[in-house]
């Protein structure tokens, strides 16, 4: 199997500080020449640690996230501009830089919904220990197959990448909880987020997911208008929408 890595890679002038926002070395989608772009995995010459999560879904995620930044004209690589990224996301429309520990961190939180906070190479592995989210890290080598989501830093300073092509992990469509919060997997195997009818534990109900994916309760101001999602939480109808009737009178709103 081919696998590929997404990653920030170097800035247009062939270093790491210093240069143009945005991507000036992007030339095709899908972008394997840009500043921050795919290629071909290849075994680092100083070794590999291989993070994995957990969830295969946040798996998925991080992926896809990373291989949106790559395809993304608008990033490009600078140490001294590298917390760009974390203001403008993967599907930036501002012309911003990153370089590869900043970018690795904001696809998991795009990803998860949990930030693991600034690190580098040289303390990735511990930063990303530390949110819960991942397997030990595993020293890479010939047998370790690699899935998509994959994270993968030098065994020293160096660099990052994230596997964007590799074996797939079963996801699983419908709801689940994390950290408190409940998501539901689309399937495509994308989160879901903005206003979703979907089915739950009685009945069908219109539900809202914030950026990070989690569903919203109670009064929530959404595009200017306030909606009630039911707070009750555990409850049969927990986040879902209600609506008043001809009388005024509120309750749930079934599909």
């Amino acid at each position: 199997m081919n696998i590929i890595i997404g990653s920030a890679r170097v800035d247009e002038r062939g270093t790491y500080s210093g240069g143009t926002a945005g991507d000036q070395k992007q030339r095709t989608e899908p972008d394997y020449t840009g500043e921050v772009s795919m290629q071909a995995f290849y075994v680092h010459k100083k070794g590999w640690y291989v993070i994995r999560p957990k969830d295969a879904n946040i798996a998925r995620g991080i992926a896809a996230a990373m291989k949106q930044a790559c395809n993304n004209p608008n990033i490009g690589y600078d140490q001294g501009g590298r917390y760009g990224i974390l203001t403008y996301g993967t599907n930036t429309k501002v012309k911003t830089e990153a370089d590869c520990s900043s970018l690795v961190r904001q696809c998991v939180k795009e990803a998860s919904g949990k930030d693991a906070g600034d690190f580098t190479t040289w303390n990735e592995v511990q930063a990303l220990n530390a949110t819960g989210l991942f397997e030990p890290a595993r020293t890479y080598t010939s047998s370790v197959k690699l899935y998509e989501g994959d994270i993968l830093v030098t065994q020293t300073k160096g660099h990052t990448v994230i596997v964007t092509d590799g074996y797939s992990r079963s996801t699983q469509v419908g709801w689940y909880k994390q950290d408190g919060k409940w998501r539901y997997v689309l399937a495509s195997g994308k989160n879901a987020k903005g206003w979703q009818a979907l089915a739950a534990k009685n009945g069908m109900h219109w539900y809202y997911f914030n950026d990070a994916g989690n569903m919203l309760t109670g009064w929530q101001e959404i595009g200017g208008d306030w909606y009630y999602l039911d707070e009750d939480i555990g409850g049969a109808n927990e986040g879902a929408c209600w609506i008043s009737d001809s009388n005024g009178a509120m309750h749930v709103w079934f599909l």
